[in-house]
């Protein structure tokens, strides 16, 4: 028995579209909200500090958006739903992406440091962090996921390509939030199969 007394599911005797609606149920919205908040903080700091933009930065507006949407989700009263979803294999898949990206992330790290570039670590994490929103949507059956990410990409290379060099990473990390503000509004609503 989980919390709220939903019985634990048995994944092992259930259809696709079944698990991906139980992944849907215990998603939330806190994930964009968390995801906002966090790049469009590195965006302020970024436009505010400038060169002085410590290169921890970036890292912590990646990582950012999960113990944020944890907090969120507390606070709403919807913290067993972390817990719910942890057996659906929808949800592990999920997570392992995350380790796929963590994979990835030296790259961009060793890019950074071959271009002498912060602005290429923002850029890389800010693509990467969108990536998860690929999982997300496919285990949701919802194509704002993917819609999401390849926005992110789009909007996050524009602002490479034309923002201007001082106001650079503020422009990459300020595209990166406005896709959660797309994510929000376009995102299938848990409610839909609760």
């Amino acid at each position: 028995m989980l919390p709220g007394g939903r019985l634990v599911q048995d994944y092992s005797r259930i259809s696709l579209a079944d698990a991906r609606r139980d992944y849907l149920a215990t998603s939330t919205t806190a994930m964009p909200i968390g995801g906002f908040i966090a790049w469009a903080a590195l965006a302020v700091a970024a436009y505010m500090l400038g060169d002085r933009l410590p290169g921890f930065a970036p890292f912590v507006a990646a990582v950012l958006p999960v113990p944020l949407a944890l907090i969120i989700d507390k606070v709403r009263g919807d913290a067993g739903i972390w817990l719910e979803g942890r057996r659906n294999p929808i949800n592990q898949l999920f997570m392992r992406f995350i380790t796929v990206v963590a994979l990835l992330i030296p790259f961009v790290v060793i890019a950074a440091q071959a271009a002498g570039d912060l602005d290429i670590l923002i850029l890389g994490l800010a693509i990467f962090a969108g990536i998860l929103w690929v999982p997300h949507g496919w285990g949701a059956d919802d194509p704002a996921g993917f819609i999401h990410f390849v926005l992110r990409a789009i909007l996050c290379y524009a602002a490479y390509l034309v923002a201007p060099e001082a106001a650079r990473g503020a422009a990459i990390a300020g595209a990166a939030s406005l896709t959660y503000v797309y994510a929000l509004a376009a995102m299938r609503k848990p409610s839909a199969v609760r």
